[in-house]
């Protein structure tokens, strides 16, 4: 397989943009398209996407034949579960609810082998199906996976300095989604609340060099968080690009409709 994680590390370092776009639904097809597509990397949901661990290792074949890298979103830090997952091949594992320095730092472990942390040793597909010298997997794991934080509370606002310390937390995602609900603000992502919090992690992990993975709103919140540090951007998610693209066609219609019914009066 080729390495598809540096090359987003080498656009970070040279200044550019990696991008991505995230994908909930289960066909390999769409994670294929995404690379194909042009994005650097494919979120793959396992948080929030109805897919089980076969739908998922396919997804990440179909990203790595689209020729982008697989960042696969779990829904906890437990090592029970993720062990599976990392033996799939990801490029990277991105944690949700990280409110402290603890769990960033059972994240961590939980990505990696004794004696520095708690990961069982038995990669599959990640070490090519043993097709080549396991132990070099061994060797590499740390340095060729990234483990990617998602600060969306408040408390993980507050703590993010601490967080982003731990050794082994390679990205931030910035989540204005869970943040505004966890604020009593939902749906508010403007809201200088959300907004303050939001700045406050910006200028931390900047202050840290750690890169931002961020979810534009548009075109003016992308140039906002260009200049903010984000280093990476995810486009969307895509149940909810494919369902705004039909129902953008409905008022087309209409308006044809009434064009029609016009001209021919």
């Amino acid at each position: 397989m080729r390495d598809f994680l540096n090359p987003i590390k080498e656009k970070i370092n040279n200044g550019e943009i990696a991008t991505g776009f995230a994908i909930t639904l289960s066909d390999p097809q769409l994670s294929e398209l995404v690379g194909l597509a042009g994005c650097d990397f494919v979120w793959i949901d396992g948080e929030h996407g109805a897919m089980g661990r076969s739908e998922m290792v396919n997804l990440m074949i179909g990203a790595h034949a689209g020729g982008a890298a697989a960042f696969v979103r779990v829904n906890s830090q437990d090592p029970r579960n993720i062990r599976q997952v990392l033996d799939m091949g990801p490029e990277a594992i991105v944690f949700p609810l990280i409110g402290t320095a603890d769990d960033a730092r059972q994240a961590v472990a939980a990505c990696t082998y004794p004696p520095h942390g708690v990961r069982g040793f038995c990669p599959i597909r990640a070490s090519k199906y043993g097709s080549h010298d396991i132990s070099d997997y061994y060797y590499n794991h740390f340095k060729d996976l990234w483990r990617i934080m998602i600060i969306e509370t408040l408390e993980g606002s507050k703590n993010i300095e601490e967080i982003v310390q731990v050794e082994g937390v390679d990205a931030v995602v910035l989540g204005y989604g869970d943040l505004s609900v966890d604020m009593g603000l939902y749906g508010q992502f403007t809201h200088p609340d959300v907004q303050g919090a939001m700045a406050h992690s910006a200028e931390i992990c900047r202050k840290y060099n750690k890169p931002i993975l961020y979810f534009p709103t548009g075109s003016e919140d992308m140039k906002a968080w260009i200049k903010n540090g984000a280093k990476l951007f995810s486009f969307g998610f895509d149940a909810f690009a494919l369902s705004a693209h039909i129902r953008s066609h409905f008022p087309v219609l209409e308006k044809a409709l009434q064009e029609v019914a016009e001209e021919e009066k």
